[in-house]
């Protein structure tokens, strides 16, 4: 789980840098990184709940790997870390 924290702690860092986002891709991500949040918090028994994280963060950096290709290194690295929990 820290591997995952410091994994979005690097995306909300890139989120800040990035200013070019337009306001739907900008609030798509942060819809994500807060249910990403919440699920967190949960125990682990409430974790083993079907989640499609890892696939809403897929499609938000296929939407802007050209225009902003470290934001999208980010999110394929907080990617990798929720695939490696399970989620």
């Amino acid at each position: 789980m820290e591997h995952l924290r410091r994994r979005l702690a690097e995306l909300h860092a890139e989120l800040e840098r990035t200013d070019a986002l337009d306001g739907e891709s900008r609030a798509a991500l942060e819809e994500v990184l807060r249910d990403i949040q919440e699920l967190l918090a949960r125990s682990d028994e409430e974790q083993r709940e079907p989640a499609s994280l890892a696939e809403r963060l897929r499609e938000a950096s296929r939407h802007f790997e050209d225009s902003h290709p470290t934001l999208t290194a980010t999110l394929g690295r907080v990617v990798d870390a929720l695939v490696a929990l399970g989620i």
